[in-house]
């Protein structure tokens, strides 16, 4: 495991990863709140863009998880959406693959570019379990109005 210092933090890349792995970056920057706060409030969409930058050149770097809380995740009943991004096809194969396995339903969102949206989901996911939902008890789904 690498440890790197970046402008907004330290990250742990494991540089053995060879061109047929992937990264999952599941991280989400902190929640807009003082306390809470361990990224600049103008860099809050943009740890995917630092983990892109000391990761190795041989990851393919997906970003997922960022609209489930933990706890949610752990639990039996797992008819969830799990959002992703990531610009490696072979990637983004595998790790809808791993998400499946899990119980969940995979959404790909497209691109890398999409994971600061992702990111910015979590933080509205955050921000929905302090005062409109009232509780950390939920995740973000995509229903169809199509039956």
């Amino acid at each position: 495991m690498t440890t790197t210092t970046t402008p907004t933090g330290t990250l742990d890349i494991a540089p053995e990863l060879s061109s047929d792995k992937w990264l999952l970056a599941c991280a989400t920057p902190a929640a807009p709140k003082p306390r809470f706060r361990s990224v600049p409030a103008r860099d809050l969409t943009k740890l995917r863009e630092e983990i892109a930058k000391v990761a190795p050149t041989s990851a393919h770097v997906v970003k997922a998880f960022n609209t489930i809380f933990g706890h949610v995740l752990a639990e039996e009943d797992r008819n969830m959406d799990a959002l992703f991004a990531g610009d490696d096809a072979d990637a983004k194969t595998s790790v809808s693959a791993f998400i499946e396995s899990l119980g969940l339903r995979p959404l790909d969102v497209g691109g890398l570019g999409m994971a600061r949206w992702l990111e910015g989901a979590g933080l509205l996911v955050v921000g929905l379990a302090r005062n409109g939902v009232a509780n950390y008890d939920f995740t973000l789904a995509v229903r169809s109005t199509r039956q």
